[in-house]
C-alpha cells in the first residue's frame, strides 16, 4: 500500500505491503466549513455569556493574538474581532510570543494583519510583538505553586481581554487553548521557566486539564498553573475567547464567549477527532504535519511525545520531519539541544535538579530515546547535527521500511501524521 505522510510543504510516499501496515493513524476526517468568516461571525454573535460589542464599550481592551508557530487563520480571526471593538476606549494588541522568536517576518505580518484590521474598523489602537525578556514588566504576585506571575506591562490594568486561540492537543499543558494566550504568551522569561518546570511532572500531559469536561480527567498541575496565572493577570476583568480548531488550515470547529465552557467545548471537539486508542507495535513512523509543526527539530519533537505510546518497549521510530529553520530557536539551542547531547542517563539525572526553561524537552526526549532502541530520521538537518543527539539520520526513508520488513517479514508498522495535532494512548 501506498502511504503518504506530510514533510514540510510537500508528501512523501512509502510503500508498505498491506500485510505489514497495522493502520495510518491521522486526525479523523472531520467536516470542514466552507467558509470561515461566515462561522466565526455566527460564534461572535452567539457567544457564552454577553456578547463582546457589549463589553468593550467605552472600555480599555486587551486582545492577544497567536504568534507566527500557529497554524490557524490569524486574518480571519483578527478581522472577525476588530469590527466588534469599534465602541472600545482602546485597543491594545499583543502577539503572544512566550518564549518563542520575538523578530520573525511571519509574526510581522501577523502584525500588519492587525493594523489593517484596526485602521478599517478606525479602532484607537496599539500593537506590539511580547518579549519575555522585556526589562520593564509588571510583577503580580506568585501562584498558590510558587510561579511568579510577571507580565507585560501593557497587557495590565484593562477591563477586557479577548484571546483568539488555535485548539490542539498538547504534551504536557493537556490542551494548548487560550490560557495559553496569557500564560506564557505575555509573561516574562522567569515566570514561563517556573510554569515549565512542571512538565516533569508526568502528571502535566496531554488529555489533562482544569477545564475537562470530565472530572477524572483535571489534574493537570501545570495547566492548573496556567489558569491560575491567568485569573491573576485578568482579576476584575471580563475575559472572552474566539477559540477554533483546524485541519490543513481549513475551519473545523469554533466557539466563542466565556473562557472555561468554550476551552471545555474545544477538548470534546479535540477528543473527538484526534485522540486515538491503539495497540503498541514495534515499529511506527511519524510525521509531525508538515510546515510549520515540523519547522525544528523543537517544534518537531511534540509529534513524538504525543505519540510514543504508539511503539512497544524496544521498538524503533521513523522521524520525518524537515526542519527547515534548524535544531530550536536561537534561545532554546542550550538548554534543549546542547543539553540532549551528553550521555542519555546523565541528560535526565541533571535535569531532575535544578531546572532551566527549555529543558523539559530534553528530558522528555531522553527519556523516549531511553525505552526504545532507536530514533531514525529523515530530515533536512546534517548527519553530523542529528546524531549528535542520539538520533539516527537516514537518506532514504522507504529503506528503513524496506529493512525492518527484511528483518521481520511479519513486522507490523503504523504510520502517524500530523502527530502534532493528535493525543495517542494504548491500549
Amino acid at each position: 500500500m501506498r502511504v503518504k505522510v506530510t514533510y514540510g510543504d510537500d508528501k512523501i510516499e512509502l510503500d508498505i505491503p498491506d500485510e505489514n501496515l497495522a493502520g495510518v493513524v491521522t486526525p479523523r476526517q472531520t467536516k470542514t466549513l466552507p467558509d470561515t468568516q461566515a462561522e466565526l461571525e455566527r460564534v461572535l454573535h452567539n457567544p457564552h455569556g454577553p456578547h463582546l460589542e457589549d463589553l468593550v464599550k467605552s472600555k480599555s481592551v486587551c486582545v492577544l493574538v497567536e504568534d507566527h508557530t500557529r497554524d490557524e487563520p490569524h486574518w480571519e480571526l483578527i478581522s472577525a474581532v476588530a469590527p466588534l471593538l469599534r465602541d472600545a476606549n482602546g485597543v491594545q494588541f499583543i502577539v503572544t510570543t512566550g518564549s518563542h522568536v520575538v523578530d520573525h517576518p511571519l509574526n510581522h505580518e501577523i502584525v500588519g494583519m492587525i493594523k489593517r484590521a484596526a485602521e478599517e474598523n478606525r479602532l484607537r489602537y496599539r500593537v506590539k510583538i511580547h518579549d519575555c525578556y522585556e526589562p520593564d514588566m509588571v510583577d503580580l504576585g506568585t501562584t498558590s505553586r510558587g510561579t511568579p506571575v510577571i507580565v507585560e506591562r501593557d497587557a495590565i490594568g484593562h477591563d477586557v481581554y479577548v484571546a483568539l486561540a488555535d485548539m490542539k492537543a498538547h504534551y504536557f499543558a493537556g490542551y494548548s487553548n487560550a490560557l495559553k494566550d496569557f500564560l506564557p504568551g505575555i509573561c516574562a522569561f522567569k515566570t514561563i521557566e517556573a510554569n515549565h518546570a512542571m512538565a516533569l511532572d508526568p502528571r502535566s500531559t496531554f488529555g489533562v486539564h482544569p477545564f475537562h469536561p470530565n472530572p477524572e480527567r483535571r489534574d493537570n498541575p501545570l495547566a492548573d498553573d496556567m489558569r491560575e496565572a491567568t485569573e491573576i493577570i485578568t482579576k476584575g476583568a471580563q475575559v472572552f475567547t474566539l477559540s477554533v480548531v483546524t485541519a490543513d488550515k481549513k475551519l473545523v470547529w469554533a466557539d466563542a464567549g466565556t473562557l472555561e465552557p468554550v476551552i471545555a467545548r474545544g477538548i470534546e471537539v479535540l477528543d473527538e477527532i484526534a485522540a486515538f486508542t491503539v495497540e503498541t507495535v514495534p515499529r511506527i513512523v511519524v510525521s509531525p504535519g508538515g510546515y510549520p509543526q515540523d519547522k525544528s527539530l523543537y517544534h518537531a519533537q511534540r509529534a513524538l511525545e504525543l505519540t510514543k505510546n504508539a511503539v512497544s518497549d524496544g521498538g524503533e521510530i521513523l522521524f520525518v520531519a524537515q526542519c527547515r529553520d534548524g535544531v530550536a530557536p536561537e534561545k532554546a539551542v542550550e538548554n534543549f539541544y546542547k543539553k540532549l547531547t551528553a550521555p542519555i542517563d546523565e541528560v535526565i539525572a541533571a535535569i531532575k535538579g535544578k531546572y532551566h526553561l527549555y529543558e523539559h524537552k530534553a528530558y522528555k526526549f531522553a527519556e523516549l530515546l531511553k525505552r526504545v532502541s532507536a530514533v531514525k530520521m529523515y530530515t533536512e538537518l546534517d548527519r553530523e547535527t542529528v546524531e549528535a543527539v542520539h538520533l539516527q539520520k537516514v537518506d532514504d526513508p522507504q529503506g528503513v521500511i524496506d529493512e525492518w520488513i527484511q528483518e521481520d517479514p511479519q513486522v507490523k508498522i503504523m504510520v502517524l501524521d500530523k502527530g502534532n495535532k493528535m493525543a495517542i494512548y494504548a491500549a
